[in-house]
């Protein structure tokens, strides 16, 4: 039953790092567990992200006088 509440977790897109703690566990065991149930259709979803946070208009700081 545990392990099939995590791979419904992961397969639901939450994060890692909750899922881990619902059955007490440390987010390394837990990857190393259930790796292979992480969705990778969401990479580019990901990568969006990280370059939105990375953008120049992100970087600037508030507007001078």
């Amino acid at each position: 039953m545990r392990h099939s509440y995590a791979t419904a977790m992961l397969m639901a897109g939450m994060t890692p790092a909750f899922c881990a703690q619902q059955p007490d566990h440390s987010v390394d065991m837990f990857l190393r567990t259930y790796s292979k149930w992480l969705d990778g259709h969401q990479n580019d979803l990901e990568m969006q992200r990280l370059e939105a946070s990375l953008s120049p208009a992100k970087r600037k700081g508030p507007a001078g006088p």
